[in-house]
């Protein structure tokens, strides 16, 4: 006979092991569980993520905003806790920068208070300018004044070879016929060869050049339109190269060199065009502001 006690043990153990069973969780519910729990961790994953990518670009914009603002970036640079390698390499490195910076900055903003520059001509009687030095001209068929703005024509002489370099025009395009002889026209990375009446165009922003393909003088009518300062630019470098004071592309005084490209609106390929465009448009403004243009009114006034 089992005691009483023992009875009420036994009872109270299989209510435990029933209980336990009830309440123990079958696979399903488990892995949904877990696939639950993975979910939560992607979806934090990816807001943490998301979060981290304005923090980084914030970042890159700082770090930027502190190249420009130099003395800021040294300032904060040295109160950070910043390996001192760092503090260094930004000090010495960030200052040609500041100033490359600071300097275009300053040169771009005070031209632009300045007067326009001007690529206006004077009335001349004289039809030709003659380099003397290679002994060739320049005679101007059609001026933009003739023309109310809406072209230029020129006739030019190319000695042996001669010719231009790489370069593109913002704001007009150019056509050229050979007269004479033989001229190769380059555009984009390409050359083709014009003979004596071929023609060809190039557009504006587009990169080139002309040469003279022969070893004797050849003669090429040049077209811009709208008129620039075509006329203006071949009657003083023509007059300075006469005077001594334009030799191997450069002049004597920069000034001068700066109002020759942006009387013809030349621009070269080794800068970015955002860059020396307001470079030299406003350097040739200070110029003129300054007067650097009064030595140069004897070659078109």
């Amino acid at each position: 006979m089992v005691p009483v006690s023992q009875i009420d043990f036994i009872h109270f153990s299989k209510f435990k092991i029933r209980l336990a069973e009830q309440h123990q969780p079958p696979f399903a519910a488990v892995l949904h569980k877990t696939e639950n729990f993975m979910e939560s961790l992607l979806i934090n994953r990816v807001q943490t993520e998301k979060r981290a990518v304005p923090i980084v670009k914030k970042r890159k914009w700082l770090s930027w905003l502190l190249l420009v603002f130099y003395p800021l970036g040294i300032f904060k640079a040295w109160r950070s806790k910043k390996r001192l390698w760092l503090k260094l390499t930004y000090t010495i490195l960030g200052l040609p920068l500041f100033l490359l910076v600071f300097t275009y900055a300053a040169i771009v903003t005070f031209a632009a208070f300045l007067p326009p520059l001007d690529r206006s001509v004077g009335y001349r009687n004289d039809r030709t300018v003659v380099n003397s030095k290679g002994n060739y001209s320049a005679t101007f068929i059609k001026t933009g004044a003739e023309t109310n703005g809406a072209f230029e024509l020129v006739q030019v002489e190319l000695e042996p070879y001669g010719g231009n370099d790489w370069h593109y025009h913002s704001s007009f395009e150019e056509s050229f016929t050979v007269l004479d002889g033989a001229v190769r026209i380059g555009e984009d990375g390409k050359e083709i060869l014009l003979n004596k009446g071929d023609s060809a165009g190039v557009n504006r922003e587009h990169l080139h050049f002309f040469k003279n393909a022969r070893g004797e003088k050849s003669v090429l009518l040049v077209k811009i339109a709208p008129a620039g300062g075509l006329e203006k630019t071949l009657r003083v470098a023509y007059g300075l190269i006469n005077d001594g004071l334009l030799r191997n592309d450069m002049t004597k005084n920069p000034w001068h060199m700066a109002l020759l490209l942006a009387y013809s609106e030349s621009y070269l390929p080794a800068m970015p065009s955002w860059f020396q465009e307001p470079l030299i448009n406003s350097l040739a403004r200070i110029a003129q502001w300054k007067g650097e243009d009064k030595a140069l009114y004897k070659y078109f006034r």
